[in-house]
């Protein structure tokens, strides 16, 4: 390939990342689930999908997992935090960068920037996807989204059985 169709392919790939919203897949993954998994871990195992959680090797800002037979490596780094005050609220915005590997093989790595903005009610959170630097495609791309969907279920479930076995008040 010359250099000219290198570049096509590379943003036809990009491209296609952007299409299947794999971004947003791995954040949400990640901050839904990975971000908080060590608390999780601690105060009430049974929220963690076992298949994860019998599986899963924390270092660092990186989580190895097995799920379906597969095994993930999911690393966000942070960068360094920059702080703003705009019309008197104050925000806090920080550099990510999200790897993905599966079986040791880095498939999609991307950048953002999270935003919090602590408002007088509540803070506001938002999220700038970045640059998509690496993307293979392969099934990972549908098992990404069925993994959420499992850990989010599982903790889901846990937390509503938690919620009946509350005593009443009063």
């Amino acid at each position: 390939m010359n250099p000219e169709e290198i570049r096509a392919e590379i943003e036809k790939r990009r491209n296609q990342a952007r299409d299947m919203k794999l971004r947003e897949k791995v954040w949400e993954l990640y901050n839904s689930n990975f971000q908080y998994i060590d608390t999780h871990l601690k105060e009430d195992p049974n929220v963690v999908l076992p298949e994860i959680r019998q599986s899963l090797a924390r270092s660092g800002d990186s989580s190895k997992f097995k799920f379906k037979e597969q095994t993930y490596t999911l690393v966000c780094q942070h960068g360094k935090e920059e702080t703003d005050r705009y019309r008197g609220d104050d925000s806090t915005t920080t550099p990510m960068t999200f790897k993905l590997k599966v079986n040791g093989e880095l498939v999609f790595e991307f950048s953002m920037r999270q935003t919090i903005t602590y408002g007088t009610e509540r803070p506001d959170f938002y999220e700038s996807f970045g640059n998509i630097s690496a993307f293979i495609e392969g099934p990972w791309t549908e098992v990404i989204g069925e993994l959420h969907a499992a850990m989010w279920a599982t903790g889901s479930k846990f937390i509503r059985i938690g919620m009946l076995r509350r005593k009443p008040r009063g």
